[in-house]
């Protein structure tokens, strides 16, 4: 502090200012003084941890992982760092944008596990991607999943701190860039000025250019010629767009307003860019800058990549280079994070098919539309527009500020809603009945189960038309609209049921004919027909 403090101040004075800076600073009223790499909680190595009692109880299956990974690389050590954020609520915050912009896409030929079904698969950027599906961001985001020898990396600490590299990592540096677009000596000079300059690890900068561009390098990174000069982007920074030909000029416009007029330039302020917007920030690991869940000023935001894949991909693509290069024993650190209320194992890897969420159907009736929170009463991640059909998966029994949180599912993401106003007088989120009750008996849609009928029993083997099921004290007859047959499922036999009953043979039971009314109108005509016909081709679906 003391150069900004005049010479002409006696000691006295200076005294006071510094212990007013002090307090100031504890208590967190000066934030331009804040450290923005953001302290870690724990560290563990071979030779030490500072690991408290209840570690694993609190963060179950981190310690072993870490255990085995230590053991067998003496010289690295980890860092682990609690975030204070609430598992769910980050899943929430990352599972958002299908209608916009998601926060995450999968390569479209991955699994159907892996692609979320609200977007109907819509394409994104130049139509090699689709919208990531819960399960799979919740595989990805997971610690556990990644503290392994493959994808440990990914958590690797990339600030730089030295003031002059050494000729040891100008050697290193060499042998990564060997073979590819970069291997000149003005890119590795490049490379080593903007690791001293921008403090950046100077194989972070490296294996992120070749992420981006490959070995041989893309379009901007081999330069694009325009106005009589070539411009560079290597770092493919402000290159988006839903086609090639509009990635190409956004990153080229970028390029032109930094001048990058030269692959060393574009290495240089490329890297300045990660700099001041990722490392500096906190974002300090390849995970951090695709999960935010750092910069406390601006959580789930400014990632660096939608590809759900990207800090994983670029992990293990470094680490494979120290191998190559025989520096993969050198004292790397890691920094982990640790989330609150983590499911108690690793996030499972998504199926080849894809998962559909069951719940109840329910719609937005509140003017303007309803925000979907991160938590019950929390933060706003959406506003969901008026008449959205959404899925309560989860129907909340307990009243948080004169509102039922319930957990949904929507196309813009998941998180919670409100399902009653502070007044009693209306509801926000209108739950679709899956069942009726008329007269002795309960009318479901195909699909339904006995689960559909809040605390009914079925007392028959089937649980389709003709079943009797005993509901709220009494017992009724089930009616599975288009499940004529009665077992259960809507099928050829049933529409030409249907079929011979409007030609006029008398087939069916009172019973019968309440499940071939299909359109509830009343009679058995040919609408019923196409409607049973419609639903078997997953044209259209009956409802109650």
């Amino acid at each position: 502090m003391q150069r900004y403090i005049s010479n002409k101040f006696n000691k006295k004075i200076l005294c006071i200012l510094i212990l007013f800076v002090m307090i100031y600073t504890m208590f967190g009223f000066i934030p331009m003084l804040t450290n923005k790499s953001y302290a870690t909680t724990y560290t563990y190595s071979s030779s030490s941890n500072n690991l408290p009692k209840n570690f694993d109880t609190t963060y179950p299956g981190y310690k072993s992982l870490l255990q085995t990974l230590a053991k067998a690389h003496p010289k690295w050590t980890f860092k682990l760092y609690e975030t204070g954020l609430e598992w769910e609520t980050v899943i929430n915050n990352e599972y958002v944008g299908h209608r916009g912009s998601p926060k995450n896409l999968s390569p479209y030929n991955y699994p159907k596990g892996w692609i979320c079904t609200i977007c109907n698969e819509k394409p994104y950027d130049n139509g090699s991607w689709r919208c990531t599906s819960r399960n799979a961001i919740e595989y990805m985001i997971d610690p556990r999943n990644s503290i392994n020898e493959s994808d440990v990396f990914q958590f690797q600490e990339l600030s730089y701190s030295s003031s002059k590299t050494t000729s040891a990592e100008k050697t290193a540096i060499q042998k990564m860039v060997k073979g590819t677009f970069i291997s000149s000596d003005a890119c590795v000079n490049a490379i080593l000025e903007a690791a001293v300059k921008h403090k950046v690890s100077p194989y972070h900068i490296v294996a992120r250019i070749i992420q981006e561009q490959g070995t041989k390098g893309s379009t901007l990174g081999r330069g694009i010629k325009s106005e009589g000069k070539t411009y560079y982007n290597v770092f493919n920074i402000g290159a988006t767009g839903n086609t090639s030909e509009k990635i190409i000029d956004n990153g080229l416009a970028r390029a032109k307003k930094e001048k990058w007029t030269s692959l060393a330039a574009s290495i240089i302020g490329g890297t300045e860019f990660l700099a001041k917007n990722f490392i500096s920030l906190g974002q300090n690991t390849l995970y951090f800058q695709k999960f935010n869940v750092v910069n406390k000023n601006d959580l789930y935001e400014n990632q660096y990549m939608q590809n759900v894949l990207a800090a994983q991909n670029e992990g293990t693509s470094i680490r494979s280079d120290y191998k190559d290069y025989g520096i993969l024993e050198g004292p790397f650190t890691f920094i982990i994070p640790l989330y609150k209320n983590m499911p108690s194992k690793a996030c499972a890897k998504p199926s080849n098919s894809s998962v559909k969420e069951t719940g109840e159907q329910a719609y937005i009736n509140a003017n303007g539309g309803l925000k979907l929170k991160d938590a019950p009463n929390g933060n706003s991640i959406a506003l969901v527009p008026k008449n959205t059909k959404v899925l309560i998966t989860k129907r909340a029994t307990k009243k948080i500020n004169s509102y039922y949180w319930d957990r949904v599912s929507t196309p813009y993401g998941t998180g919670y809603m409100a399902r009653e106003a502070n007044d009693g007088s209306k509801t926000y989120l209108v739950v679709i009945k899956q069942y009726k009750v008329s007269g002795s008996n309960i009318i479901v849609a195909p699909g339904a189960t006995i689960k559909t009928i809040e605390g009914a029993k079925n007392t028959s083997k089937t649980f389709g038309t003709g079943a009797k099921i005993t509901f709220e004290g009494k017992t009724y007859t089930l009616v599975m609209l288009g499940d004529v047959s009665g077992d259960g499922k809507i099928s050829a036999m049933d529409y030409v049921k249907v079929k011979n009953k409007i030609m006029g043979s008398n087939n069916m039971n009172s019973t019968a004919e309440k499940a071939a009314d299909a359109n509830k109108d009343g009679k058995i005509s040919a609408t019923d027909y196409v409607k049973i016909k419609n639903q078997i081709m997953n044209a259209s679906k009956i409802t109650i």
